[in-house]
C-alpha cells in the first residue's frame, strides 16, 4: 500500500475534506497526512490535519513553517486537489519519479469523441518531484503543467504517468454497440480487392515498432516529446523525427538522444506524404504515432500492444489530455470499440497521434491519402474498419498540445476553415456510400482519396534503422 500525503488548496467545506480523504482511503492509500491551504486569507492559512480520521486536529502554521514541514514529509506520494476538484478519479499507479493528472472517471462515448470539461484537476507526484517544484512556483501556479515545466527546468528526469478514464475493461467482444456484420462473400471480396491475407501477423508485445514524428518547426517542443518516448517502459525499436522541409532541421535537439533518428525532406509536403514515405522504406511489424509538439504517458506502447495482442486489432488508440497554454487540461475521450462506432456513422471515434498500426494494415489499404496535407488521418480511419479491427484503450496516455500556429488551430486549415469542413464532407459522404455499398452487396472503395508522388526523405543523422528490403 502507497504512502500518501495530501494537500488542499482553496476553501474548503468539510464535508467535501471528508469526500477527498475517503476517496484515497478507499483506493488502498496509506494517508498519512492531510495539509489544507487557503490562498484567500491574507498570508494563506495553512492547516495540517496530523491524523486524517479526526479533522477535529489541527494547527495554524506560517509559510515558512510549511515549507520546512514539506521538506520533511517522507511519503511516498503527495497529491495536490484544488477544492473544485471531481472526486470520482482513479488512482494511477506511478513507477519512482512520476508526476500523473488525477482526471475524473467517465463514461466513455459510444460513437465519437467526445469532450469532458472540468472545473478544476488534482494531480498526484512521486514526494522528491513536489519538494523540488513547489518551492520555485507561486501558489496559483500548483498546477500539473507549471510543475512538469519547473522539472525540466531544473533538469530532473521524471515520467509522466497514465491515468484510466473508465472502470470498464477493455473488452470488444462484449461491447454492446455491436459494428452491422458484412455478408462473408462481400467481405472475402473486399479482402481479396486490397490484397489481404488472414494470416497477417497479429501485433504482439514482442513486435517491433517504429515511432514516426512529423515536424515542422515544432523545436519548442520536440525535447519533452523525444524524452516521453525514449523513456517508455516497452522500448521502442527505433524513433524518426520526419522533418518536413524546415530551413534549419531540428540537428542538435535530435542528437541529445543517440537512439533517435533525423530524416528531412528537401521540400514540405504535409505529414501524411513524410509518414507513408517512412513506411515503406522501413520494416517493422507497427509504427506508432506522435506529434511533434505533443507527449506520451511512461506506458503507452506498453498499453497499446497488450490491446492489440488482446484483442487482434491492428489500429489502436488511446484516450486525450489536451494542454492549453493557460495550463487547462481537458479530458477527451473515445469510444472503446472504434469498429462498432465506424459501422454507426462516419464520426471521429479516434485520434491518430494517438494511435498503434501495423504495417500490413497500412501497405494493404494502399497507405494514407498522400495528397491531404490535412483530415489524412481521418481518411484513413474512415477506410481502415472495413478492413480490420480498431480500439481504443481506456486509459490516458496521450497529452495533447492545443496551440496557435498548429494544422488544427491555424486559420487556413483550422478544425473550422472552410476548406477543412468541405473535405470532411466529401470523407464522410464517401464513407457512407461504402457502407450502404456492403448492405447492398457492393464492393466499398477503398482507396486513398488523393495521392500524390513519393517524397525523398534524407537521412540526417541518428541511429540506424531498419531498412525495407
Amino acid at each position: 500500500m502507497v504512502s500518501l500525503t495530501l494537500i488542499i488548496l482553496g476553501e474548503s467545506h468539510p464535508d467535501w475534506e471528508k469526500k477527498a480523504i475517503a476517496t484515497w482511503q478507499n483506493q488502498a492509500c496509506d494517508l498519512k497526512q492531510v495539509i489544507s491551504i487557503n490562498p484567500t486569507i491574507p498570508d494563506c492559512a495553512i492547516t495540517n490535519y496530523t491524523s486524517p480520521g479526526n479533522l477535529a486536529e489541527f494547527q495554524i502554521v506560517s509559510w515558512a513553517s510549511f515549507w520546512k514541514m514539506l521538506q520533511t514529509i517522507n511519503t511516498e506520494l503527495i497529491a495536490i486537489l484544488p477544492t473544485n476538484t471531481e472526486l470520482n478519479f482513479l488512482v494511477p499507479k506511478l513507477t519512482n519519479l512520476a508526476l500523473a493528472s488525477l482526471p475524473p472517471a467517465v463514461d466513455l462515448p459510444r460513437e465519437t469523441a467526445k469532450q469532458y470539461p472540468v472545473a478544476a484537476l488534482g494531480w498526484i507526484a512521486s514526494t522528491p518531484l513536489v519538494k523540488a517544484a513547489l518551492p520555485q512556483l507561486e501558489i496559483n501556479c500548483w498546477n500539473f503543467l507549471a510543475v512538469a515545466r519547473e522539472l525540466e527546468r531544473q533538469n530532473l528526469a521524471f515520467s509522466w504517468g497514465t491515468t484510466t478514464a473508465t472502470a470498464t475493461s477493455l473488452d470488444v467482444k462484449n461491447d454492446r454497440a455491436k459494428p452491422r456484420p458484412i455478408p462473408g462473400k462481400i467481405l472475402n471480396k473486399i479482402l481479396t480487392n486490397i490484397n489481404y491475407s488472414p494470416k497477417h501477423d497479429i501485433i504482439t508485445g514482442k513486435s517491433r515498432v517504429l515511432a514516426l514524428i512529423p515536424h515542422y518547426r515544432c523545436e519548442k517542443f520536440l525535447h519533452r516529446c523525444l524524452q516521453s518516448l525514449v523513456a517508455q517502459t516497452r522500448p521502442l525499436d527505433g524513433i524518426v523525427v520526419l522533418d518536413d522541409g524546415s530551413d534549419s532541421p531540428p540537428i542538435d535537439i535530435v542528437r541529445e538522444f543517440p537512439g533517435v533518428t533525423l530524416l528531412a525532406s528537401a521540400v514540405n509536403v504535409g505529414p501524411y506524404r513524410l509518414i507513408q514515405q517512412a513506411i515503406e522504406l522501413t520494416n517493422y511489424d507497427a509504427y506508432l504515432f506522435q506529434d511533434a509538439d505533443d507527449w506520451s504517458s511512461e506506458n503507452r506502447l506498453e498499453l497499446l500492444l497488450a490491446a492489440a495482442e488482446n484483442t487482434g486489432a491492428e489500429l489502436v488508440g488511446t484516450q486525450e489530455l489536451r494542454a492549453f497554454e493557460d495550463d487547462r487540461l481537458l479530458p477527451v475521450v473515445y469510444p472503446l470499440n472504434v469498429s462498432a462506432a465506424l459501422a454507426e456513422k462516419p464520426g471521429h471515434p479516434l485520434l491518430h497521434p494517438t494511435s498503434l498500426v501495423s504495417r500490413d494494415l497500412v501497405l494493404r489499404l494502399g497507405g494514407f491519402a498522400t495528397g491531404l496535407r490535412f483530415s489524412g488521418d481521418s481518411e484513413f480511419l474512415l477506410r481502415s474498419h472495413f478492413a480490420a479491427k480498431i480500439v481504443n484503450i481506456p486509459d490516458f496516455a496521450y497529452f495533447r498540445r492545443h496551440r496557435e500556429g498548429s494544422l488544427t488551430t491555424d486559420r487556413q486549415t483550422g478544425l473550422d476553415a472552410p476548406v477543412r469542413l468541405e473535405l470532411i464532407q466529401q470523407l464522410k459522404s464517401r464513407a457512407i456510400a461504402n457502407t450502404a455499398a456492403v448492405r447492398e452487396g457492393k464492393l466499398p472503395d477503398l482507396r486513398p482519396f488523393k495521392t500524390a508522388q513519393a517524397i525523398e526523405l534524407n537521412y540526417i543523422t541518428g541511429a540506424s534503422l531498419n531498412w525495407a528490403s
